[in-house]
């Protein structure tokens, strides 16, 4: 489908967007090579376009809500309103808020709140992307003229208009050989305009680079409230021989939020790398991950869980690339959607003619818990060469009624049965996460997402 032919209100999005990023870097400094990347990143956003329903990638995804809204950058300082709403927020974190004892470093609509990350070990660099493009910009030149330079197809759309506006973020590099017990936080909040305001948009890149035999956790959350407001993230990760990275993303905004969000790891021999997704809130989500399996015995494992309620869509992207001979995914998503709430899996793995002894597993699960939801499912495997062993599957349905039958003769009542049951098919995705202090936020922010009809299952 040609540009031309795309509905208006696509067109209209992307001119709007252009002006803004335009006068964005006429007004923001940096070196040469940045401000480079910057018009390069909206050149190639004018050229791609906010793709449409007709784009494969895009079929059940519609761009339109979000193209016609009007959004604008915040103003470089927080103000101390947006502080005190974002420290008001922060309650709902609970053990993994802003004041915890762990390193993290939080951002209030994409400003630095916190400026203490806390103490680091020796051999990790955790810092503000804002800080290092003004003081130490070789630091990360290389890493993201490189991740530019591979954004040549739409997948890269969001990519490339966050390129356009690249000024905040996280840059993170483990040395050789450290292995960090305690996670890493990165905290974003959105907070509502003042009603003199336009909705508010953050553009934010993360780069993370894992030297040999080194290992970490880290936790990217993102929190809103109530009104309109657009996050355009992305995160690159580096993994050197021998490197581990376990990384969660918690997104949890406002109900009018719209939130578009890349992870892309490249693995290099032997390394491993396992991706948690919890997916809650927003009225427009799209979560992509992209895992390269480029050295020999590289590993992956892709868990997910997103919960659509009425006027929310979620779809969730998913690219294991093997390359490399020898290597291993395993992926489970699964989505629980009530109302008129919708949702999207399309996963694919590829494997390449020279990655021969691939195992790949890839599983989708989603249940309906009413007669106006609906998802849309679409594992794919694209497989070059026979010496594989590679398996996909996908499931749709309601609950079991033998279950919720045998759970009602043990006392239960019809609600708390149906609630358990839920509670019971998404938790199984929370208990992989290794941090007992999100896992236990997400135990009860799962319980409190429950629909309304269905009880909040009892400790028992």
């Amino acid at each position: 489908m040609t540009r031309a032919a795309r509905p208006r209100a696509l067109y209209e999005g992307v001119a709007t967007l252009a002006v803004q990023a335009a006068n964005f870097a006429a007004v923001r400094p940096g070196p040469p090579w940045l401000q480079k990347l910057r018009r390069n990143g909206l050149a190639a956003f004018e050229r791609l376009g906010f793709p449409s329903t007709y784009d494969e990638e895009w079929r059940f995804t519609n761009l339109a809500p979000l193209a016609r809204a009007s959004f604008s950058l915040p103003a470089d300082d927080v103000t101390l309103a947006e502080r005190t709403a974002a420290l008001e927020m922060e309650a709902r974190l609970g053990t993994i808020g802003f004041s915890a004892s762990e390193p993290r470093l939080a951002f209030v609509n994409g400003r630095p709140l916190r400026r203490n990350v806390g103490i680091l070990p020796p051999g990790v660099f955790f810092k503000w992307m804002g800080a290092v493009l003004r003081k130490s910009p070789e630091l990360a030149e290389k890493a993201l003229v490189a991740s530019a330079a591979s954004e040549n197809s739409q997948r890269g759309v969001f990519a490339a208009l966050g390129d356009a506006f690249l000024d905040e973020g996280v840059a993170l590099r483990v040395a050789a050989g450290v292995r960090l017990e305690e996670p890493l936080f990165i905290l974003h909040v959105s907070t509502p305009p003042g009603s003199s305001e336009a909705p508010r948009m953050v553009h934010t890149r993360n780069l993370f680079t894992f030297e040999e035999n080194s290992s970490a956790t880290v936790v990217e959350a993102y929190l809103g409230a109530g009104g309109p407001s657009f996050m355009n993230t992305r995160t690159d990760v580096s993994l050197a021989r021998g490197a581990r990275l376990n990384h969660v993303k918690l997104q949890l905004e406002g109900s009018e939020a719209f939130h578009v969000g890349q992870l892309a790891v490249a693995h290099a021999a032997g390394s491993h790398a396992v991706s948690h997704v919890f997916s809650f809130g927003g009225k427009l989500v799209r979560n992509e991950i992209a895992m390269t399996l480029s050295g020999e015995g590289a590993s992956t494992e892709l868990n997910g869980l997103f919960c659509a309620n009425s006027g929310q869509h979620v779809d969730c992207h998913t690219l294991i690339d093997h390359v490399a001979p020898r290597a291993g995914s395993v992926e489970m998503y699964k989505g629980v959607l009530d109302g008129t709430g919708r949702g999207v899996f399309d996963g694919k793995i590829v494997v390449r003619p020279g990655a021969i002894r691939t195992d790949a597993r890839q599983t989708n699960r989603n249940l309906i818990l009413s007669d106006s939801a609906l998802v849309d499912s679409k594992p794919q495997l694209e497989i070059h060469n026979n010496d594989v062993r590679c398996s996909h599957g996908s499931t749709t349905g309601r609950l079991d009624a033998d279950a919720v039958f045998y759970l009602r003769s043990r006392g239960l009542s019809p609600e708390a049965a149906r609630a358990l049951l839920t509670y019971a098919f998404g938790s199984e995705l929370i208990e992989k996460v290794a941090s007992a202090d999100v896992r236990a936020f997400l135990e009860g922010h799962l319980r409190a997402w429950l629909p309304a009809n269905l009880a909040a299952p009892e400790n028992r």
